[in-house]
């Protein structure tokens, strides 16, 4: 074989790897366009010990259609600002039967924010850190009396390790829950709704009520309920904090 048919040939390779390779990126079966992407982590805070990622986060992705039914069979690339990402940052992970792709966070040095794209379908999600292990939270006072329906209630969340010592930077979020009697529940706005714990291991929010749910169920012969608790990830503040109406 000449010189020249030599140089041919190997150009051709590098041609055909090339294409294999256009192919290959071709080949995501990506979210259609109205699609979008819930992301949550497990656990929502990142424990750090000597100023590394103490416990791998699972962060899972749900692709859902345009009328929020679960898309299987769908690409999905995630990516961070810190640490490790296992399958490798980039790299497409395929949803199972619920709409569900999966990656592993580990040796993140600080709160990443964490990016997944399917197609035109995109979410960051933003992950705070803390330096303990935590265990339980608290969350008062309560229960909470209802005397009228222009109330506000300053309530305070406090965070413990499992050495029962209050744990700073811990993601703390505010919710309403269901109680036995749902019809009889009203609701209400926090502020804020979620943030991060102080030195002290505490955050405090400030409940105010819904009018219009209040009015209605409230006044009169007619008992309204409601409840609320505080939580971060999986750890919540127990028992919730029960209404009591004294209209």
């Amino acid at each position: 074989m000449t010189r020249c048919s030599r140089r041919k040939s190997q150009w051709a390779a590098v041609f055909l790897l090339s294409v294999a390779f256009a192919a290959c990126q071709k080949t995501d079966v990506v979210a259609p366009d109205g699609s979008t992407i819930s992301l949550v982590s497990t656990p929502a805070t990142i424990v750090l010990a000597g100023g590394r990622q103490a416990v791998p986060a699972t962060i899972l992705a749900t692709v859902t259609n345009s009328i929020g039914v679960p898309l299987s069979g769908q690409d999905v690339r995630f990516t961070t600002t810190s640490g490790t990402l296992d399958p490798v940052a980039g790299t497409p992970v395929r949803t199972d039967t619920h709409g569900n792709a999966i990656s592993i966070l580990t040796d993140a040095t600080q709160g990443p924010t964490i990016t997944a794209k399917s197609g035109k379908a995109t979410q960051t999600l933003q992950i705070t850190t803390a330096t303990c292990n935590l265990s339980t939270i608290t969350f008062g006072p309560g229960p909470i009396q209802l005397n009228n329906c222009t109330q506000t209630f300053d309530l305070t969340a406090t965070a413990f390790d499992t050495a029962g010592d209050p744990c700073q930077g811990v993601f703390i979020i505010f919710s309403f829950v269901p109680t036995s009697t749902p019809t009889t529940d009203i609701s209400g706005s926090f502020n804020p709704l979620n943030a991060p714990t102080d030195a002290n291991g505490e955050v405090t929010t400030t409940l105010t009520l819904d009018n219009n749910t209040c009015s209605t169920k409230c006044p009169g012969t007619q008992k309204c309920t409601g409840s609320i608790q505080a939580a971060s990830g999986t750890i919540t503040s127990g028992t919730p904090i029960q209404f009591t109406d004294n209209f």
